[in-house]
């Protein structure tokens, strides 16, 4: 029928009996000073209308509602039940504070915005399937005792949030879906009942614990954001669908902690919106973006809370640097970066003014470079406290995962000279105009000479400079140059572990060279032998060798200096990759130049050479002619010919005693080879140090019998 049904109180009282309904079939209508007192149960199957002055008092019943519901009181005790079960159709919900409100039905229930405030669930908030809540961006929806919701919160994607805002624990439980949800309780809330909320925008963890399990939980959807404050924490790693972001905010610092994902490739950005950053308890991979955001004061991210605990940044972004607001905003620790451009790019590290930019064709791109900086550090090693108080750290990887022990790079550095702020200040008095970039080999201070002097100055307080045509890696530090010292550019070969036209460096590859030189012939003659650490031992390298200066052959003055052999017979520094020098203490005299090797005959050159300063370029020196060592081709071992060089020579195999010859009163030399076939490891016996000993080893041996060094003991 086309007429509407009414049922009107007006300066009336309606008295609903204990479980007795009152049916409108279409408009109830409470207006003017009309009161409903309902202790039983309320149908409304259409419209509900309570205004002008007209109140409903449900303290122990229930009203339903299937229509549009109009209510200008603040606050409806009892349940209320909005339950439109059209398709497409909307039911409006007013904005006023429930005790207990049940939704269901197809209709999507409307939180009406007339009144210009939140709707407010008191005890219970109920979301049955497939009811659909739409919130506005404006107007949360706040609930402050229990929640279950199975339905959806604005399937259209929009903001709109439901906020957890209760004064003691609140339970949470269901299966459903919402655009936005927010922690907002200092008691916290518990996910119960096998939870699985749904969050495809934004999970907003204000203040209090989420208390979630990885049976009850909150299921994050690509492309959702996690925000945390300094009130707030979450106890277990939330479910993630997909890629989700993670912002800080606050003004105390933040311990991260499971907000974070557990697999390193969901994390898409990385927000630092807090003031005084946050400090990580794991190590962290961002592959979209990084933000330390606060523009008027700087944030950190700290990465070693401690001297225990070290963990790192990984940034895979190749094109996107890390973005610092603030010019003193920073990351204290390791930053690593894979997303890495060989073409001299710069490439931003752990704050604006310390950067990469390396120099390397496409294949030879390295896997990851991590750069560690240390604010207000001395650097750990010998003479740091004459350096500036900030410490670099360089370090790179190839597409194995092997350690790299040289990177044509130039290198961008910084550190605070702040003399009117001591507590921040790192330039330690040394003056800004006369610094250089020095690089710790493992052994020794070394200038890098590329360093650009003087450094400048930015008005935020950082001085800045940099360093090109730079290669070596590990440990750098600011401060004075040292010394000029004399170096040594040497060439030799091995016969032991020359193949095909090099040496194999085997030993390196199954990563069994010691970093520190072993405690035997030769190395044990070098004084300062156990304070030497190679930082890496690359795939490039042969062994170790014992370089020797004498002012004769005979003489007993000698200097000592242990140094890494690679494989195209290049004599390097500790760090692999670096020129040999020598103190400032020794100078250009002519030395003699002897070669040792663990089990190899020593040589020395037939004639004294003349070391040159590391300011020099470099002059070699090739201990594999005959015409250069002492006693010629007799001191030496064919290995090899070309065409274009001729006879190749190189150290004499066998001499696994480092008793200075081989011969029959060597046999226990030979049966400790027999002895010890097919044992693998770093062994003397093994003279063509492939890791393995076998025949072939006993072989090169014997056949070297009656050999002997021309080095005098």
């Amino acid at each position: 029928m086309n007429k509407r049904s009414w049922i009107v109180a007006r300066c009336i009282v309606l008295i609903g009996a204990l479980w007795t309904p009152i049916n409108a079939q279409h408009v109830l209508e409470n207006a003017s000073c009309g009161r409903i007192v309902n202790a039983g149960r309320i149908e409304v199957r259409g419209a509900l209308e309570s205004h002008s002055g007209g109140t409903i008092a449900n303290s122990s019943g229930v009203v339903t509602i299937t229509g549009n519901a109009r209510i200008e009181q603040s606050a409806l005790d009892g349940r209320t039940e909005f339950l439109g079960d059209t398709a497409s159709a909307e039911q409006r919900v007013p904005q006023i504070t429930y005790q207990v409100l049940y939704f269901r039905g197809q209709s999507r229930k409307l939180l009406d915005t007339v009144t210009q405030r939140s709707l407010v669930s008191s005890d219970t908030l109920i979301v049955e399937s497939p009811s659909e809540l739409l919130i506005a961006s404006n107007y949360p929806l706040i609930a402050r005792g229990r929640v279950h919701h199975d339905g959806i919160v604005n399937r259209d994607g929009r903001y709109g949030a439901i906020i957890l805002q209760g004064s003691a624990e609140q339970r949470v439980s269901g299966r459903g879906s919402m655009s936005a949800l927010e922690l907002d309780n200092r008691a916290g809330a518990s996910l119960e009942d096998s939870a699985q909320i749904s969050i495809r925008h934004t999970l907003y963890l204000h203040r209090g614990q989420l208390r979630n399990s990885a049976l009850a939980n909150v299921a994050i959807q690509p492309g959702s954001l996690v925000i945390r404050t300094d009130s707030a924490s979450v106890v277990e790693f939330l479910t993630a669908h997909g890629g989700y972001s993670v912002r800080y905010d606050g003004t105390w610092p933040i311990q991260t902690g499971n907000e974070l994902p557990a697999n390193d490739s969901l994390l898409r950005s990385l927000v630092v919106r807090n003031r005084r950053g946050i400090v990580l308890d794991r190590h962290v991979t961002v592959n979209d973006s990084l933000y330390l955001e606060p523009q008027d004061a700087p944030t950190f991210i700290v990465a070693e809370p401690d001297s225990l605990e070290r963990y790192v940044v990984t940034y895979t972004p190749s094109q996107l640097d890390p973005i610092y607001a603030h010019p003193r905003s920073e990351i204290i620790g390791s930053l690593k970066r894979t997303g890495l451009r060989g073409d001299s790019t710069l490439q931003l590290y752990t704050n604006r003014f310390t950067w990469l930019a390396l120099r390397v064709a496409g294949s030879a791109v390295p896997a990851a470079v991590t750069m560690r900086t240390l604010p207000k550090t001395f650097p750990p090693l010998p003479d740091g406290t004459t350096k500036a108080q900030r410490a670099f750290f360089v370090e790179a990887t190839d597409r194995t995962g092997a350690p790299l022990a040289a990177l044509p790079m130039t290198f961008g550095y910084a550190w605070l000279d702040t003399p009117t702020e001591p507590a921040t200040d790192e330039a330690n008095g040394l003056d800004r105009a006369k610094v250089i970039l020095l690089h710790w080999n493992g052994a020794r201070w070394r200038n890098v000479r590329s360093s650009r002097v003087p450094a400048s100055l930015d008005p935020s307080g950082w001085a800045y400079s940099l360093a090109d045509t730079l290669s070596v890696l590990g440990p750098f530090a600011i401060g004075y140059p040292v010394p000029v010292q004399v170096c040594l550019d040497a060439r030799v070969l091995l016969e032991g572990p020359y193949r095909n036209g090099t040496m194999a460096t085997d030993l390196a590859q199954r990563r069994l060279i010691p970093t520190t030189p072993p405690n035997i012939y030769p190395y044990n003659r070098d004084p300062n032998r156990s304070s030497i650490s190679a930082r890496v031992i690359d795939s490039s390298i042969v062994d170790w060798v014992l370089v020797e200066l004498r002012p004769s052959p005979s003489s007993q003055q000698r200097i000592y200096r242990t140094a890494l052999l690679r494989a195209d017979g290049t004599i390097v520094d500790v760090d692999g990759a670096s020129r040999l020098c020598f103190e400032p203490t020794v100078d250009t005299t002519a030395y003699y130049v002897a070669i040792h090797h663990r089990n190899h005959l020593a040589i020395i050159t037939a004639d004294p050479q003349r070391l040159i300063g590391d300011d020099q370029p470099a002059r070699a020196l090739t201990l594999s002619l005959p015409r250069a060592v002492l006693g010629g081709a007799a001191a030496l071992k064919p290995i090899d010919y070309t065409p274009q060089t001729g006879v190749i020579f190189g150290m004499v195999a066998g001499d696994v005693n480092g008793d200075g010859s081989v011969d029959v009163s060597d046999r226990a030399d030979y049966d400790a080879i027999w002895n010890g076939c097919v044992q693998e490891g770093y062994f003397n016996r093994d003279t063509d140090m492939s890791g393995i000993v076998t025949t072939r080893d006993a072989n090169k041996t014997w056949n070297n019998r009656g050999r002997t060094t021309n080095v005098p003991r």
